[in-house]
């Protein structure tokens, strides 16, 4: 498994077709959107072109099958959120997510010198819950009926890990 900067030519159909798939968009906004080819590569290069973010995709033997990105990476806080998404589901339930969290941990330790990520979770998607508790997050706090996936009103849990 790799993550690398997406870039315009990593932007394929399948990319597109994950947010079609409603199991890989049950806990996210991208269920309120709708998504085409141009459309991501207009959101791929608006993301290459905001230093405030940076999109990486998850690789595995040069297979596009999940993006992870941080967002407000510059910051007087010194601190950014993340999010991930494994898009293509043969690969889910195999180490990715949290392999590919703990190298964006590094990236922004190490590289960006930052003090602190945080990332928001649904109450009831325990699998992002796992990855980022593996990765050694820490709940910070609940918002209750903070978001509404699937026609319910769920808990957001807020992690965050300090460097």
């Amino acid at each position: 498994m790799e993550i690398r900067t997406l870039k315009l030519d990593d932007v394929s159909e399948d990319y597109v077709s994950w947010f079609s798939d409603k199991d890989v968009i049950k806990y996210s906004d991208n269920q309120y959107k709708i998504f085409s080819l141009d459309g991501q590569r207009d959101y791929v290069k608006n993301c290459l072109n905001d230093k405030n973010i940076l999109l990486f995709g998850i690789f595995v033997d040069n297979k596009h099958i999940g993006n992870i990105i941080l967002n407000g990476i510059v910051s007087v806080h010194k601190r950014a959120e993340v999010s991930y998404l494994i898009g293509d589901k043969y690969y889910w339930g195999k180490g990715i997510g949290k392999s590919a969290v703990a190298r964006v941990i590094s990236l922004a330790k190490q590289d960006l010198k930052l003090n602190k990520l945080f990332a928001g979770v649904a109450k009831n998607n325990i699998v992002s819950r796992k990855i980022l508790e593996n990765n050694g997050f820490i709940l910070e706090g609940i918002r209750k009926n903070h978001l509404f996936y699937n026609n319910i009103f769920e808990d957001q849990y807020d992690y965050g890990l300090v460097f």
